[in-house]
């Protein structure tokens, strides 16, 4: 491993001597306190139309170029964490490149499931995933950016952008000189090699860098690597300039997700199913011009085009075993649970409130973490589900033989695998017009854009088992693992009912195939096989005009037109399938109004406005959006009920301004922002555990419409400057509400007895922040050094699988880091970063999950190291966790290079 580090450290260097010469590298600012004042925010995401800071209706936050550094935060969504009001991160994954982000209670995250409700672009190409609109920051050129926005909420930057964008501008040569060479190492064997080069020639320029990443993880099983290359070439000329962008990155990541509560408070490093991996493979070529065709117009485009690969491999347990029924001797089952004649009308029982909106609660506090709200859903009377075997076959539709596992505690496992192959392409102009009005200075943007996507999804299933001792699932011991299907006979309803007075649709829906004489239906997820093809256009215009005295008014409209086809190519027993095949289109006009005025004689600029964005469905969601057929994410999908696109609607007001050093008794001077917003999003996306009855997988469910949630909140931003001190406080506060009723079907929920929990309208949406702040000082005590010290602080958030709100949240937590640097010589530079400076044992994200239940004495249960014992009938607390990281330590040495 040490022979091709330094490898890749000699390459690095190689990279460096493309600079030589060319002049002393560019001085960046390490640390998230060096965030200088903005002149021009974007208002589309081309590059050369924008407004500047005192005629923007809404708050946007900003960094200038060089306040992100790499070695300072270890990625991008670290460094917006820990700047930015109202931004947080989360360890849903825990693996550091596969974060969560989460601003104002909207999604960018990198799993299919998440209600994705941030767009993102770089250097003007939306980047969000083709197939589920997620966001892959692992594939972000880190190590080239010069510049990031939050919060653009101009309508022009089309579909997905909810809560807003976040804007991502890189480096050429005309923003970068010299070369640059950094080496740094520390905890869970993090390496990092990074170097970066430009050249500017005047007429022409070249910028290219290149970082590798790895590291062994702090949890059990959890090594990750990343490679990462980016180079920019550009011409510039008296009326107009051009730009090509090659972004490329290769990431093997392993992130074994949450652990079992219970596990977790044993040994926090422990995982509860291996492996849970992730191949990126990613492709994004760009060119963007300028051109001043007269005076006060210019024309702005950009094209692309992107190819991404993405490889999963996950291991679960699965209920399986040597089938009981006669018939079936021999062969591996597993049990399917069916209806309780004594449910209600849907066949679910669901946890009730009074008339006061309250949970009945006879019982107290259960191993959920009640709040004393509710139980209506356990009856000690309740007979015993019924089971039903089913068993388990290959793709050619042959039952599967059982044999002895290899150990006394293993069970059987699944290895699941998915293949994501998306093509994506697409250009954008628009014409900016810079020329008075009735006497009054105004600029108008007018544009149009089109995305193209086309994907492959392919997914499959083998058979393995689950080894006691490391928690890793492999293929079995006789070589016929092989792809499976789980199938069970037909129930033969004559009338068509399924048992919950619902009609039986799987004969139509054709999941039911002939095999041997008799009708076997799809019980768990069979193998897809799926094409889905994208098309989005758009059509935009925004005009900012000066009615004098510091008054600007800013009107904006856009036109987002979607199409959406699926084509079902998946064999289920031999038989091809056609379920998922379907096209869905949807249209929809965005307007927004805004005006910002900034007072005379005063530092002090009043704004405010309204604005509407929407949300197509995404294929992936269309794909898994039946709550009778419910899929396995992410790897798998089973019918296409069309889902309604997301409307947002925003109001937004606020005031930034400015102290100077002398309006505060002369200790320090004051840059602030304060900002309140409500939005209100209308048949909003979801992902819904699955029905008790309906099969599938731990993470099984689907996705559906909610009529009505909300995101209200406050944010708060203050920076400081006194004297060799630079200070800054974030705070942000975000309710984000349910607004409608519907019931969840939370099999997994302690308090719901297996049955539906209802959701009413003010139920905290699971996952959220409701407080986050952000402090943080950059001190330098003498010349050459540079301290630091950072606190982060999240309130607690509501358990997935828990929106009717019945179980207590997780806990709250703080965390403070500490970053110095040390500058040795003018091209020598020392610096080192602690992370979780106290080893604060925190907890980041919840979920309930598949609690199991003891029926033969005592016995030892998922416990990869360590033993957990349980009673007769004892039952597994359900909560599943994402641990923070503990204590850490990173040091490094940065050269740069005249």
């Amino acid at each position: 491993m040490a022979i091709r580090s330094w490898t890749r450290l000699a390459a690095a260097c190689a990279l460096c001597a493309l600079a030589a010469g060319a002049g002393r590298a560019q001085e960046t600012d390490a640390g998230p306190a060096e965030l200088p004042d903005i002149d021009v925010i974007g208002v589309t995401p081309l590059a050369g139309a924008g407004l500047p800071i005192d005629k923007v209706p809404y708050n946007v936050q900003a960094a200038e170029p060089g306040a992100f550094e790499t070695e300072g935060s270890l990625t991008l969504y670290d460094f917006v964490e820990r700047s930015f009001a109202g931004a947080s991160a989360v360890d849903l994954q825990n693996n550091p490149y596969q974060r969560n982000f989460n601003y104002r209670g909207f999604v960018a995250g990198p799993l299919l499931g998440e209600s994705v409700g941030i767009a993102a672009f770089q250097n003007g190409v939306r980047i969000n995933d083709p197939f589920g609109d997620v966001v892959q920051s692992d594939l972000f050129p880190e190590m080239a950016i010069r510049g990031i926005e939050l919060g653009n909420a101009n309508p022009a930057f089309g579909f997905n952008a909810l809560g807003g964008a976040l804007v991502l501008l890189t480096h050429d040569g005309a923003t970068f000189q010299g070369a640059e060479l950094s080496q740094s190492g520390g905890s869970f064997g993090r390496l990092r090699t990074t170097a970066r080069a430009g050249v500017d020639s005047g007429d022409f320029n070249l910028f290219a860098a290149y970082q590798h990443d790895r590291e062994d993880g702090w949890r059990d099983a959890s090594p990750s690597q990343l490679d990462r290359f980016f180079a920019a070439g550009g011409a510039d000329g008296e009326n107009g300039s051009v730009r090509v962008n090659l972004s490329w990155a290769s990431t093997d990541l392993i992130g074994n997700g949450l652990a079992p509560i219970e596990l977790y408070d044993i040994r926090p490093e422990s995982i509860f199913t291996n492996p849970d991996r992730t191949q990126n493979r990613n492709v994004l070529i760009s060119a963007r011009g300028e051109a001043w065709i007269a005076e006060n117009i210019a024309i702005q485009a950009n094209a692309y085009y992107r190819r991404l690969n993405r490889d999963t491999l996950n291991g679960d347990e699965i209920d399986a075993g040597a089938c009981e029924d006669d018939d079936n001797e021999g062969y591996i089952c597993g049990e399917a649970e069916e209806d309780d004649d004594d449910d209600d009308a849907n066949g679910d029982e669901t946890v009730m409130r009074d008339d006061d909106n309250d949970r009945d609660n006879d019982d107290g506090d259960e191993n959920g973490g009640g709040n004393g709200r509710a139980n209506g859903g356990d009856d000690d009377d309740d007979e015993e589900e019924d089971e039903e075997e089913f068993v388990f076959y290959d793709r050619s539709g042959n039952p599967i033989p059982a044999i002895p596992l290899t150990g006394d505690m293993n069970v059987y496992g699944a290895l699941n695998t998915s293949e994501t192959e998306s093509t994506a392409y697409g250009a954008s102009v628009q014409a900016l017009i810079e020329t008075p009005l009735g006497g009054m200075d105004n600029q108008f943007v007018f544009g149009a854009g089109v995305d193209m996507g086309e994907t492959e999804f392919r997914n499959a299933q083998e058979l393995g088992e689950l080894r006691f001792g490391d928690r890793a699932v492999i293929p079995r011991s006789d070589g016929m693992s092989g792809l499976y299907v789980a199938a069970r006979p037909e129930d033969g309803d004559e009338d068509g009912d399924n048992g919950n007075g619902e009609a039986d649709n799987d004969e139509d829906e054709g999941v039911c195939v002939e095999r041997g004489g008799e009708e076997l239906c799809r019980v768990d997820t069979a193998p897809v096989n799926l094409l889905a093809e994208n098309k989005y256009y758009r059509v935009y215009a925004s005009d900012t005009l000066d009615l004098g005295r510091g008054l600007s008014v800013t009107g904006s409209v856009a036109a987002n037109i979607a199409k959406i086809i699926l084509k079902d190519r998946s064999v289920f027993l031999g038989e091809p399938q056609d379920r998922l095949t379907g096209s869905h289109d949807y249209t929809a006009i965005n307007p927004g109004i805004g005006a910002a005025w900034s007072m005379p004689d005063s530092d002090v600029t009043l704004f405010g406005g309204y604005r509407q964005s929407n949300r197509a469905p995404s294929p992936a969601e269309l794909s898994c959006a039946d709550e009778n057929d419910p899929c396995n994410l992410p790897n798998a999908f089973v019918a296409d009920p069309p889902l309604d696109q997301v409307i947002s609607r925003t109001f937004e007001a606020g005031a930034r301004g400015s102290i100077p050093r002398g309006g505060m008794g002369g200790l320090t001077s004051i840059d602030w922002t304060v900002s309140a917003f409500r939005a209100t999003n209308s048949d909003d996306i979801v992902f819904l555990t699955k029905r008790p009855e309906t099969g599938g997988g731990i993470s099984s469910g689907f996705f559906q419409n909610v009529s009505e949630t909300r995101r209200q909140g406050v944010e708060v931003k203050l920076r400081g400057d006194a004297g060799p001190v630079k200070w800054r406080v974030n705070y942000g506060y975000v309710d984000a509400t349910f607004q409608s009723s519907f019931t969840v079907f939370a099999e997994n929920h302690p308090r719901a007895d297996r049955g539906g929990i209802e959701v009413r309208p003010g139920d905290k949406i699971p996952g959220v922040p409701e407080h986050s702040l952000n402090l943080g000082i950059d001190t330098e005590p003498f010349d050459g050094l540079r301290i630091g010290p950072s606190m982060i602080y999240r309130s607690g958030v509501y358990y997935r699988g828990d929106e009717a709100n019945l179980a207590s949240p997780t806990d709250g937590y703080t965390v403070v880091n500490l970053d110095a640097s040390y500058r040795i010589t003018d091209w020598i530079e020392a610096f080192g970063r602690v992370e979780n400076l106290f080893d604060r044992k925190y907890r980041t994200f919840g979920i309930f999950g598949e609690a199991a239940e003891m029926e033969d004495g005592e016995l030892e249960v998922e416990a990869p190291i360590h033993e957990l014992k349980h009673q007769d009938n004892a039952v597994l607390d359900p909560r599943f966790i994402s641990p923070g990281q503990p204590l850490a330590a990173f040091v490094g040495v940065r050269l740069r290079l005249n």
